[in-house]
């Protein structure tokens, strides 16, 4: 009798994004550059109290606060370079070739239920010379049956991680 493995979802999507071209990554939530980053991990994990994550209500605004600025889609720090998108649906701000670059990510991350670390090249032109590292995690929206997604992402241009 054969045994059927699960496939590892990471890697999955890693052959996929290399496959499509994607400038994209993932891993464990684990070996972030931006110290600012593990903490965000390892808050997830104090929060999540041993369930297998915690709720939208934990990380409250106070918790939060350092946070804040790289919170949205590209983070209020790097609106400057492709301007305000809070509130936006990711089809009006994603070009329609990398919006699947971008859903594979959050569905690696419901399909897991775990944190990731992300690393990624942008690919928008008003933005394809920096560089992103995030952490991206499901959260429990308490009454439902469907995460929420929290992305803490920290960007800066290419040039800077290739004098480091």
């Amino acid at each position: 009798m054969q045994t059927v493995t699960r496939s590892d979802p990471i890697r999955a999507f890693n052959e996929r994004a290399k496959a499509a071209g994607w400038r994209f990554s993932c891993g464990p939530a684990t070996g972030f550059e931006h110290p600012a980053l593990t903490n965000a991990a390892a808050l997830w994990r104090e929060k999540a109290k041993g369930r297998a994550m915690p709720a939208r209500g934990d990380l409250t605004a106070r918790v939060m606060k350092t946070y804040m600025p790289h919170m949205s889609m590209h983070g209020t720090a790097s609106a400057s370079y492709a301007g305000d998108k809070t509130g936006q649906f990711l089809e009006n701000i994603v070009p329609a070739h990398l919006l699947s670059s971008y859903t594979s990510v959050y569905d690696t991350v419901l399909e897991l239920l775990q944190p990731l670390r992300v690393m990624r090249d942008f690919q928008a032109p008003e933005i394809d010379y920096l560089a992103g590292e995030s952490f991206v995690a499901p959260l429990a929206l308490p009454g439902t049956g469907t995460p929420l997604i929290l992305s803490i992402t920290y960007v800066e241009p290419r040039s800077a991680l290739s004098a480091r």
